[in-house]
């Protein structure tokens, strides 16, 4: 979308450049029935491209990529064995979801045995139409630790990012799940507003303005994931800050706060 945004902005016509397939890496483009999301509709409605979904890990030294078919992410068991299992540590059916569980087939330098990887995601056993017989593997929904139970639903933070991503009028943000008073686990959302972003399309003042977006974004939130979090409007500058900390790699977006947080481990034979 960066790269759409610039070109437009510049007066660069991208659909008549060579580029005819993009291949997204670190960001889901489809929902778990393997149409595209918000994102991967968004760049499709812009630029007639044939998009590519793929899954990989440092530790795995392999990829699931996905044929033109779009169906998942192919497994190549000549570098990889995958497990998807469930809370009992056994694999689950095909099409449920639970965690990605590795070995490495001939990585000398970092050998791994059923190495927890931390990723949920569903396995799916049935031939693909591009007549690959191996397994493939979902759409990722969100790392293990990461899951948040909320008024009874269960949330992965890449399902909050969908909605904000694809909201017009959002500049930054980060997501922060907290202890409630009661026990359980309160997401409070965290956002800054794009400074061209006109208030009076939506009130007089900026007050009733930011009141309306509020619960504008809360309509939105319910309408994709069925539950609103908590909404709160920051300074874009503070919300940067929190992006993008001293020596930070990548962009923080989601803070654990839970007192009851788990880091991932190795699985037992």
């Amino acid at each position: 979308m960066g790269l759409i945004q610039y070109a437009e902005e510049h007066d660069i016509d991208y659909q008549k450049s060579s580029i005819r397939r993009i291949i997204g890496i670190g960001e889901g483009l489809r929902n778990q029935d393997f149409s595209l999301n918000l994102l991967g509709s968004k760049i499709k409605n812009k630029w007639d491209v044939d998009l590519f979904a793929t899954y990989s890990s440092t530790e795995m030294g392999a990829t699931f990529s996905e044929c033109p078919c779009g169906c998942g992410g192919h497994h190549h068991p000549d570098l990889l064995i995958i497990e998807i299992i469930g809370e009992d540590n056994r694999p689950v059916l095909s099409g449920e979801i639970g965690e990605i569980v590795i070995t490495t087939l001939g990585v000398e330098g970092m050998p791994l045995l059923r190495f927890r990887t931390g990723d949920m995601a569903g396995i799916h056993t049935e031939p693909c139409q591009c007549g690959r017989q191996t397994v493939r593997i979902s759409p990722l929904i969100g790392r293990k630790n990461n899951m948040v139970k909320y008024k009874g639903t269960t949330l992965y933070p890449p399902a909050i990012n969908d909605v904000l991503d694809n909201t017009e009028y959002v500049a930054n943000y980060v997501v922060v799940v907290r202890d409630s008073d009661a026990g359980t686990d309160e997401v409070v959302v965290r956002i800054g507003l794009k400074k061209d972003f006109h208030y009076a399309k939506l009130a007089t003042n900026i007050g009733e303005a930011e009141s309306s977006i509020i619960k504008d974004l809360k309509d939105r939130f319910r309408a994709r994931i069925r539950v609103a979090p908590i909404v709160e409007i920051l300074p874009i500058d503070l919300i940067q800050k929190i992006n993008y900390p001293a020596q930070s790699r990548k962009p923080i977006k989601f803070i654990d706060e839970r007192k009851s947080h788990k880091s991932r481990d190795v699985l037992s034979i």
